[in-house]
């Protein structure tokens, strides 16, 4: 696997895993390509998030009217993968 994880999903609910996961890539300029390519072609894909893997951060996005928004979190467009799983095992 690639440095950039690609995850994408129909609900904004982020606990599919590695369900949501779509391919890796090697620069994080290819995976965002994906994604907007993504938001062209498919009407029910609602987010995406790109996970480094070197640094175990994650660009989360938003994906409304076939545009691409990047979310922000706590002021940062970037949050942990640790605060992430601990968000999403609350809730399991």
């Amino acid at each position: 696997m690639e440095r950039y994880a690609l995850l994408t999903g129909t609900y904004n609910l982020l606990m599919g895993g590695i369900k949501d996961f779509k391919r890796s890539f090697h620069n994080e300029e290819d995976a965002y390509k994906e994604i907007e390519q993504i938001a062209n072609t498919d009407p029910f894909t609602q987010w995406a998030q790109i996970f480094d893997k070197k640094t175990d951060k994650v660009r989360i996005f938003s994906i409304i009217d076939k545009k691409v928004i990047e979310r922000k979190t706590n002021g940062y467009a970037e949050q942990s993968a640790e605060s992430m799983v601990k968000a999403v095992t609350k809730f399991s």
